[in-house]
Formats: structure tokens, C-alpha cells, sequence
């Protein structure tokens, strides 16, 4: 990005909210990555003779990190607020803010950056993002499975107990039929080798599958997780589906967002 800036010579005005904040941003690096901002100015518009667009509805913190992140390609401010506690909203804000000006790698980035908060953060996001969430952010944006994800595979009891603002409606639907419904990552967040219940290792020389519950009978072909050590039915690993939930301490690295963050990721 640096080599190619020497060969960007013109620029673009963009002016942000209410306050009409404007930015001189270098037009191909816009174009390059947002088909909003290609068509905008390079279009049949306006806005391509006099190169400015408005974007009256915006919030001028959430452009401010788009601007940083399309010279750096990262998302480097803070996600804590003073008393370390993760600021989800300011995450879902930019989403929402990426996904209006359809600016793809930054969406990818979120995602990736919220699934690494929660880790390093043990959290997940509160009632009120929820709302940011299913209000601002189009149904079907792969951020709404990864935060509901979050809610499935982490432990919440805290959370729940301790935080009075209300859940959106339409996240607690989506929630509970994720717990309801057997689902594609609850088998492929493990790392699964081939495997044989071997007599001594277990009671009676069996292993029951952690999904449907049968027993795995010595000498069969079955699959274990090299990492938490749940042990699966050839069946159950061919169907590929499986109960969501929280088993501490075994989760470890048997988390979606970890084991595969690119199903969070759009790819046009």
C-alpha cells in the first residue's frame, strides 16, 4: 500500500454526518475497495464531476475507523473502554458502517476482530448490542451467526444474571433455534482423526458419541477431537451435524470462530 501510494494523484471528499465532517481521501484507494464509492465517482452521478459525497446519516467515530483502516488495512484503535471491558458496539457499528458502503475485506476484519475480543476478553457481546445487531445490520450479514455463535458455544451465566438492558427479540429467536437445531459447525469446530475404543481405555471398552449419544463399541471405526478429546460415531461425522452448547473445561480450541474463521467471511 505504501509503494502504491506514490501513484495516487487524486482525491476525493467525503463529508460525514450532521456535522458535515469532511475527509480528503485518495479516490482509488476508495474505489478500489468499495463498490458504493467506485460508482459514486466514477459514475453517472453528481458526485463523480464534483468528487464529494455526502453521507448525512452516518456517525462520524465509525467513519473515522474506516478512514484508518483503508490506509493501515487493520484495525488498530481500542476495543475496551477505561475499565478494560470490551466495547462491542463500537465493532458492530463499523460492520454496519462497511456493509452500507459495501466494503467487503473490512466486514472480514470485524468479524475476525470481535471472534479474537471474546477470546482474549472471555466475553461476549451484551443485551444492547444485540439490538445494534438486528437493527442495524442486515439479516443474512455472517456477523449475526458469529455473535450468536458466541452465545452458543461460550459460557453466559453472568451475563444473564447480572445485565438488565433487554435482549432484541429477533437474536433470541435466532438463538434459541441455533440451540435447538443440530448445526454444521457444532461437528466442524473439531479437529477429528480416526479413532478405535480400545478395552482398558474405557468402561466396558466403549465410548459414547457426543452428539446422538450411542455407544461407540470397541474395534469400530469411529473419530475423536485431537483437541478435546470428544469422541464422535462414523454416522454423526458423516451426517456432519450436532447439539450446540458450552462443556467446560473441554472447549479449549473447539470454538467455530476459531477452528474456521473464514465461514464468518463473505467472498464476492
Amino acid at each position: 500500500l505504501r509503494t502504491q501510494l506514490k501513484t495516487y494523484k487524486s482525491f476525493a471528499t467525503i463529508i460525514v454526518g450532521s456535522s458535515r465532517t469532511e475527509f480528503f481521501l485518495h479516490k482509488d484507494l476508495l474505489t478500489s475497495c468499495s463498490p458504493f464509492f467506485a460508482a459514486a465517482l466514477s459514475g453517472p452521478f453528481v458526485e463523480s464531476h464534483t468528487q464529494t459525497v455526502t453521507l448525512p446519516e452516518e456517525p462520524l467515530s465509525s467513519f473515522e475507523y474506516f478512514a484508518q483502516w483503508l490506509y493501515t488495512r487493520s484495525l488498530a484503535h481500542d476495543t475496551t473502554n477505561a475499565r478494560g471491558q470490551p466495547t462491542y458496539f463500537v465493532l458492530l457499528d463499523l460492520y454496519a458502517l462497511a456493509d452500507r458502503l459495501c466494503v467487503e475485506a473490512l466486514r472480514n476484519d470485524v468479524c475476525d476482530r470481535i471472534g479474537h475480543l471474546a477470546e482474549t476478553t472471555n466475553s461476549v457481546p451484551t443485551p444492547s448490542d444485540t439490538w445494534i445487531l438486528c437493527e442495524r445490520i442486515r439479516d443474512g450479514a455472517p456477523v449475526r451467526r458469529l455473535v450468536a455463535d458466541l452465545f452458543a458455544f461460550k459460557k453466559t451465566d453472568n451475563l444473564l444474571e447480572t445485565h438488565e438492558d433487554e435482549w432484541h427479540p429477533l437474536f433470541l429467536k435466532a438463538l434459541v433455534v441455533l440451540l435447538k437445531r443440530p448445526q454444521r459447525q457444532a461437528v466442524a469446530r473439531h479437529a477429528l482423526a480416526e479413532w478405535r475404543v480400545v478395552k482398558g481405555e474405557h468402561a466396558g471398552g466403549a465410548a459414547a458419541c457426543d452428539v446422538c449419544r450411542l455407544v461407540c463399541r470397541a474395534n469400530g471405526g469411529h473419530w475423536r477431537c485431537e483437541e478435546c478429546a470428544r469422541v464422535l460415531c462414523q454416522a454423526c461425522v458423516a451426517r456432519g451435524l450436532g447439539g450446540c452448547g458450552w462443556d467446560w473445561p473441554r472447549e479449549g480450541a473447539c470454538k467455530p470462530w476459531l477452528r474456521d474463521a473464514c465461514q464468518y467471511h463473505e467472498h464476492g
